[in-house]
């Protein structure tokens, strides 16, 4: 037994020096494998880290939405105007009238009476100045403010689409070569034609219908021959029932140009605009009123009227207008020397039938007035003097009055000159003075036996001068400043 029993007790004694032997060899086992491990753990995050840096790097960055605008197609802006070729202009949605495309260039609002269709009441503005301080011209000529009753008001129907080649659009009042400008120049080119040997004309023709009844047909003409002549002739009609209750439009529009191509570059033009307008005025529909028309918006005698008709007008007897107005116009330019002369002779005469209620509510039918303004401009222009500038003079004399009366109620002359000048490669000035002699009749004008109609005459004179200051900056933006001193022919 106790042989047995040291023999149990060895080879306990031996398993436990096995099993401690084992113990302590696995000691170290397992540290040195835990730090291999850690090694390499940390060698894998480590070559992950440098990956996933890398494919940050790659990652594209979201950006808030940002917004690219192409030019508009057709409109090229210089520092001192904006030119809107008609051939080349597109605007989303259609154009029907002058109107349209002018809404769309910055710094322009227009206000309209019909949606529809270009009317007299329409107003537009340029930095909030409207015709009264704005010069609406058509091919260099002043057609706001004509004679004594055409006032400031310019009746957008009688300029169409088919018969306008480009639009010139000048802001601010820095150029001396536009009467009257205070808050800005729209002008108006016409087309004329074109100098060819192909006697083959292109012809064009349109038709549009649209709500409140509104139809519109146009045909246009364009040629020339024998490298001699050019001509374009063009005839719009419309009509729409409008959107309020009587404020209907019918306007027929003529026109016809012709340009005679001469030796030394010479080129007389000859051009007739007509314009035939029947223009309903808004009138009251109101609910509580015994005339009231539940198919038309209501309309109340307090609402905004017509900028031109500031009182209200009822159904019974039609109020409207019927007006009749004629642009006629010879120009004559060539090359002479270092510069072009031109000289302009125009006319535009207005007749006009009203009828409609007075502020005292009493109706009256055909009141006839008229108005008309004639005149002439004589230029030199664009003398290069020296590589750096370009000089222009001229001199205008301008007729306005109403030929069944008086027929010389304003009487204006004017001389200008203005020279621009290129400094270097970025900057430009541009210096300009202008005198005006304007001879006018004072009293004429209708406020009641009690007052004179006439006989009073009243002379202003003085120099009009102007600086503007353009930098080109970059190749995409332009800086200018300017200051000037200007004219505001008076308003009956």
């Amino acid at each position: 037994m106790k042989k047995n029993a040291k023999l149990h007790h060895t080879s306990i004694k031996r398993l436990g020096v096995w099993t401690l032997f084992i113990f302590l060899m696995g000691l170290p086992v397992f540290p040195v494998y835990g730090e291999e491990q850690t090694e390499t753990t940390q060698t894998t995050q480590k070559a992950a880290t440098e990956e996933e840096k890398k494919k940050d790097a790659q990652k594209s960055v979201q950006l808030e939405d940002i917004t690219v605008m192409a030019a508009q197609p057709g409109v090229e802006i210089t520092p001192d105007k904006t030119i809107v070729r008609m051939d080349e202009f597109i605007k989303p949605g259609d154009v029907r009238t002058l109107t349209d495309v002018l809404k769309t260039m910055g710094g322009i609002d227009v206000m309209r009476t019909n949606p529809m269709m270009a009317s007299p009441g329409d107003e537009v503005s340029i930095r909030g100045m409207n015709e009264g301080r704005l010069v609406i011209e058509i091919d260099g000529r002043r057609i706001n403010h004509t004679g004594h009753n055409g006032r400031y008001i310019v009746d957008w129907s009688t300029l169409n689409l088919d018969d306008i080649e480009k639009i010139e659009i000048i802001r601010g009042g820095s150029s001396v070569l536009h009467p009257f400008a205070i808050g800005g120049v729209i002008n108006i080119i016409t087309k004329k034609g074109r100098k060819t040997d192909d006697p083959t004309p292109t012809i064009k023709a349109k038709a549009g219908i649209g709500s409140f009844t509104t139809t519109t047909e146009a045909l246009s003409i364009d040629g020339g021959a024998l490298d001699f002549v050019g001509y374009d002739f063009s005839v719009n009609n419309g009509h729409t029932n409008g959107y309020l209750r009587n404020n209907y439009q019918d306007s027929l529009a003529l026109n016809g140009h012709l340009s005679f191509f001469m030796p030394l570059d010479a080129v007389l033009e000859l051009s007739v605009k007509y314009s035939d307008v029947d223009y309903g005025f808004p009138v009251v529909n109101d609910p509580s009123r015994s005339d009231y028309d539940p198919s038309s918006p209501d309309f109340y005698s307090d609402a905004d009227q017509l900028r031109h008709l500031n009182w209200p007008q009822y159904a019974a007897n039609d109020p409207h207008w019927v007006k009749h107005t004629t642009y006629l116009d010879g120009i004559f330019h060539m090359p002479a020397g270092p510069g072009t002369v031109l000289i302009h002779g125009y006319q535009t005469t207005g007749r006009r039938w009203t009828s409609m209620y007075t502020k005292a509510g009493v109706f009256q039918s055909d009141v006839f007035v008229d108005d008309e303004t004639t005149g002439i401009i004589v230029e030199y222009k664009d003398i290069e003097l020296f590589d750096f500038n370009k000089v222009t003079v001229g001199y205008e004399n301008q007729v306005l009055g109403q030929p069944s009366s008086n027929p010389d109620i304003y009487r204006v002359n004017s001389g200008y000159i203005q020279d621009v000048i290129t400094l270097g490669e970025r900057w430009r000035l541009t210096p300009g003075v202008r005198y005006y002699h304007v001879d006018m009749d004072t009293y004429y004008s209708n406020f009641g036996t009690a007052f004179p109609a006439s006989g009073k005459k009243e002379t202003d004179e003085g120099f009009y001068p102007s600086l503007r200051a353009d930098f080109q900056a970059t190749d995409e933006t332009a800086v200018y400043a300017a200051v000037s001193r200007s004219y505001r022919l008076p308003c009956p």
